[in-house]
């Protein structure tokens, strides 16, 4: 008949902070050597360990082990035992931590839950009150509609302009003043083409949608066809310019990137090759002797006009390079925190459980003349 391992209810105090200090093996070795004695002594009661007030004894437990009571006396019982509270130990930090996460993931998962439920509510609101409001008719909903498709051509055809001029003065700095921008700059702009092609495609869809309900409303209202018809082609043919200048700026772009990666390589064979891409993106022969260029500077003419666009093109760039210059390190933080990459260790709840058990093991060696700290 195999009698159980020792299951002590508080061998020594708990440590103030998620993942306690393990006791020393001195402590374990007294903790086991009062426990075979009382199993070969045959007494009940649980002894107090050492460093801990009255109030925090437990009694003794057992468990099955597989040893008999007669094995209970000596080194090798007292070696099983720290062997058991060893164990133990680590069973009740490693529980204690999941309960930590697990608390965490339940905080995290009710939050979700009720902004969810929050954002439905919402929601069912506003259907609501649409669906009481005075339904216009279809002469109201093509002049709303007009408006807003007109806006947001006006909105696309202003950031259209503003990424041809960012793109030329990048295309400017890189092949004429030899400076290659910063990759987050290069970042930005690819992130301006993207979201640009987004809304041109949104506009397509929108277009394509909102032109049969409005032949529907033309059969209807015969004296305004014209009108609408001859708007709703310019905004298609609107559309088929800007969609070609985005091509050009995306091609452009394309060059730009190449020539950087070519720069980049400092092989005289590269560099070779990144100047006559630059040439073919310009579309500029070789510059040729410096008597063809001092003849260019005599012919040029000053033209103020151009020099006072150029200055009003310049400060815009850079108040736009002013506006979406980040912190590469603020930037990757920000992804790594959004992402929930964080390792779990409890959460603000673990926090504050670990504080409170920390002020009361401090209040407990204040009156009890003890250390906060130990184990025993």
């Amino acid at each position: 008949m195999s009698n159980p391992p020792v299951i002590v209810g508080r061998p020594f105090a708990e440590e103030p902070s998620s993942t306690a200090a393990r006791p020393t093996d001195k402590q374990f070795q007294r903790a086991a050597g009062r426990l075979s004695k009382i199993y070969s002594d045959g007494s009940p009661v649980s002894p107090k360990p050492d460093g801990l007030p009255e109030s925090s004894t437990a009694p003794v437990f057992t468990q099955m082990t597989g040893v008999s009571m007669a094995s209970f006396a000596g080194s090798e019982a007292t070696a099983r035992i720290v062997g058991d509270l060893r164990t133990q130990f680590d069973e009740v930090q490693n529980l204690r931590r999941d309960l930590g996460v697990m608390r965490q993931l339940y905080s995290e998962f009710m939050k979700s839950t009720k902004d969810t439920l929050g954002s439905l509510r919402n929601q069912t609101q506003s259907v609501r009150q649409l669906a009481s409001a005075k339904v216009s008719g279809a002469r109201s909903y093509i002049e709303d509609g007009k408006a807003k498709l007109d806006t947001r051509s006006q909105n696309v055809l202003t950031k259209m302009e503003e990424l041809q001029d960012t793109v030329e003065n990048v295309k400017d700095d890189v092949i004429k003043r030899h400076v290659s921008p910063r990759p987050q700059v290069m970042k930005v702009i690819k992130g301006d083409i993207d979201s640009l092609a987004n809304e041109l495609t949104s506009l397509k869809n929108h277009i394509t949608t909102v032109k049969p309900m409005w032949k529907k409303t033309w059969e209807e209202e015969l004296q305004m066809i014209v009108e609408e018809q001859q708007f709703l082609s310019h905004q298609e043919e609107f559309l088929m310019d800007l969609q070609e200048d985005h091509k050009a700026v995306l091609e452009i772009y394309g060059h730009v990137g190449k020539v950087i990666s070519l720069r980049g390589s400092g092989a005289g064979k590269a560099a070779g090759r990144s100047r006559q891409l630059a040439r073919q993106v310009t579309g500029e022969a070789d510059p040729g002797s410096l008597g063809n260029v001092m003849a260019e500077i005599r012919g040029s003419s000053v033209d103020p006009d151009r020099r006072l666009k150029a200055i009003v093109a310049n400060e815009k760039s850079r108040e736009k390079e002013k506006a979406n210059q980040t912190d590469e390190f603020q930037t990757e933080l920000s992804g790594f925190v959004g992402g929930k990459r964080l390792k779990m260790t409890g959460g603000a709840e673990e926090a504050d459980r670990v504080r409170q058990k920390r002020n009361d093991q401090t209040l407990k060696a204040m009156f009890t003349g003890g250390s906060s700290s130990s184990a025993l």
